[in-house]
């Protein structure tokens, strides 16, 4: 059996290496370099980037000051892509998956690369998405590639990538304004942790311009009756599906069904271009997707999916925020006391008996939301017994459990 996919970020990895225990498998890849956006343009370097901002952070909690540049973040990023996109390299070719690089297109059943074409029984596109491209601006793609010369920064939009990327330019000297048209950060998210993470932003000294619209001249952006001067603009959202070579088949987000499947011939998606934005979603979509174009029928669950925002305290969440809620501050957290880590809370709700979401904004949230999204696998009842050491972080999620009534 032949099996090809296009594409090598996270989806497009999982999905090949999936489908090569049970056939031949080419991965397509139009970069020089292997491992999509999230290896050469986002999850990667992003979180390099914040590591050193990370570190100045906690020292600062402790009274003591460090300070990293742009410049020692880039190195850090950079440091990581190419050791990353290595080891996917690496990989592929550990599970003996052929490499080919070049811009890949379907025609009459094959798929075509560079002039050449190739048979396969089943194709799975994991194509990704592309940057958003607005006269003078920037797009968070381009973040690690830049030179430090520039101090004012403005990110258009508050959501996940506006605040992700505002905290760390912050932490990294600059200075930095966030235009967002609601009035709060994180639009769409609960909103207790709105509000916290909206005044916690403004106690940083991010500048916040709230319930407008932006709009963008050059180096300034007009905001209400306001004109703010910048160096950098920052457009942190509005990504496309990334569709070239495909165009004719698919005209925006590619839908599929649980088993990845397009409806198209034996044409199988997976990863960004199907509307899911984190890696994790990605990977697991790739593997479903390598299961069943080998034959496997196996389908994607996507409920209760954590997702995370790497700032200091973290921030993460999942689910819904409906039922019977309790929120258990980090003021009451032992652990958080004693490393003076006491900002942000953990909030849980639960319907019916069961955990329906969390959130955290605090230390280790990561962890606490991912366990929550696991618990919430079983009745609150059997969530309530799981044991959490002291002290630990996790302990205000076993709080927040405790109080809940079933």
């Amino acid at each position: 059996m032949r099996v090809v996919v296009v594409g090598s970020g996270p989806a497009g990895l999982y999905a090949a290496i999936t489908a090569s225990s049970y056939a031949k498998v080419k991965l397509i890849e139009k970069d020089e370099k292997l491992g999509g956006t999230c290896v050469l343009y986002g999850c990667i370097p992003s979180k390099a980037m914040l590591h050193p901002g990370a570190i100045a952070y906690q020292l600062g909690r402790l009274g003591k000051k460090v300070e990293f540049s742009f410049e020692d973040a880039k190195k850090l990023a950079k440091d990581a892509i190419n050791r990353l996109s290595k080891g996917v390299e690496a990989t592929l070719e550990s599970y003996s998956v052929e490499v080919v690089h070049g811009l890949a297109s379907l025609s009459s059943g094959k798929i075509n690369v560079g002039g050449q074409s190739m048979e396969a029984d089943s194709v799975v596109l994991a194509l990704g998405t592309e940057k958003p491209n607005l006269k003078g601006t920037i797009a968070s793609d381009d973040i690690p590639y830049l030179d430090g010369q520039f101090n004012v920064v403005g990110l258009i939009g508050g959501g996940v990538g506006g605040v992700e990327y505002g905290w760390l330019f912050k932490t990294l000297g600059k200075e930095v304004h966030i235009f967002e048209k609601e009035n709060k950060l994180l639009p769409y998210l609960d909103d207790d942790l709105r509000s916290e993470v909206t005044k916690y932003f403004q106690r940083l000294g991010v500048k916040l311009h709230l319930g407008d619209l932006a709009k963008v001249d050059e180096k300034k952006v007009l905001f209400g009756n306001e004109t703010v001067n910048v160096d950098l603009v920052v457009f942190t959202f509005g990504r496309r599906p990334s569709l070239k070579g495909f165009d004719g088949m698919f005209s925006s987000w590619i839908k599929t069904d649980e088993r990845m499947y397009t409806g198209v011939g034996s044409i199988y998606a997976a990863g960004d271009v199907t509307g899911s934005f984190t890696a994790h979603e990605a990977i697991h979509k790739g593997i479903i997707a390598g299961k069943n174009a080998v034959g496997i029928k196996e389908k994607y669950v996507g409920e209760m999916v954590p997702k995370v925002i790497y700032t200091e305290p973290q921030i993460a969440y999942v689910g819904k925020m409906e039922g019977q809620c309790v929120r258990v501050n980090m003021t009451e957290n032992p652990r958080a006391i004693a490393e003076k880590e006491t900002e942000g809370f953990v909030k849980v709700c639960q319907k019916e008996g069961r955990i329906t979401g969390a959130v955290a904004f605090s230390e280790r949230a990561e962890e606490i939301v991912t366990i929550a999204s696991a618990l919430s696998k079983m009745p609150l009842s059997e969530a309530k017994e799981f044991f959490a050491p002291h002290p630990s972080y996790l302990e205000s999620l076993w709080e927040a459990l405790r109080r809940l009534q079933p």
